[in-house]
């Protein structure tokens, strides 16, 4: 087995890792919850969504399972499966990074479920947090090779892998900027509405358009 595989192999053992602590974490806490758990908070800090905790308690845990068993399906079934081997080490990373961000908010949602007068941080943890995940994912997307579920999927990047290196590359820095926005807003936390609406503009429109104009060009 090369090292490559060896780092590969144990990353997935963290993956794992982390999904099982969730669900033990679940077991633990279950007796002690109330009978309903917040389950979705609106921008200024207030939960306006509950769910049954027999329910509740198991989401995010179950969809991180979900994740774990179906995210390395995709490299089987995507109609460019070859090139998965080119970026083992930044799928393998991405896989990784969506469970512990997974891990994050169930352990924010869980604190806030015991001590709901701490609400109104849970918009700035999970603003931070998403910022930390976009700064992460930012740096590898330049590394992902051409396929049809990662990176930034236009008909000109999808067509070229000369296009798609170079959007994904400039797709990466708009992630990386957005993330680090979000993660300033998270702690002075004063423009949260237009840092989100620039962030998706950044992060969806300006690849794009990046994308179809090399494409024109060459």
């Amino acid at each position: 087995m090369t090292n490559e595989n060896k780092g590969i192999d144990k990353m997935l053992i963290v993956r794992s890792v982390f999904v099982a602590a969730m669900f033990v974490a679940g077991a633990v806490l279950y007796p002690h919850l109330p009978d309903s758990i917040p389950t979705h908070w609106g921008f200024e800090g207030e939960p306006n969504q509950w769910s049954p905790k027999t329910w509740g308690a198991w989401i995010i845990p179950l969809m991180s399972l979900a994740f774990l068993v179906l995210m390395p399906l995709l490299a089987k079934i995507d109609p460019k499966k070859a090139n998965y081997e080119l970026f083992k080490k930044p799928w393998s990373f991405i896989q990784s990074i969506l469970i512990v961000f997974m891990a994050y908010m169930y352990a924010v949602t869980m604190y806030v479920t015991f001590y709901p007068e701490h609400n109104a941080l849970v918009g700035r943890a999970m603003v931070f947090g998403i910022g930390i995940l976009f700064v992460l994912l930012g740096n590898v997307m330049g590394k992902v090779r051409q396929n049809y579920f990662v990176g930034l999927k236009t008909p000109w990047t999808l067509n070229d892998p000369e296009v798609w290196q170079k959007s994904q590359r400039f797709g990466g820095w708009m992630f990386v900027l957005a993330g680090l926005a979000f993660m300033i807003e998270g702690v002075i936390w004063l423009a949260v509405l237009p840092i989100f609406f620039s962030a998706l503009i950044a992060m969806v429109v300006f690849p794009i358009v990046y994308s179809y104009l090399i494409s024109r060009k060459k």
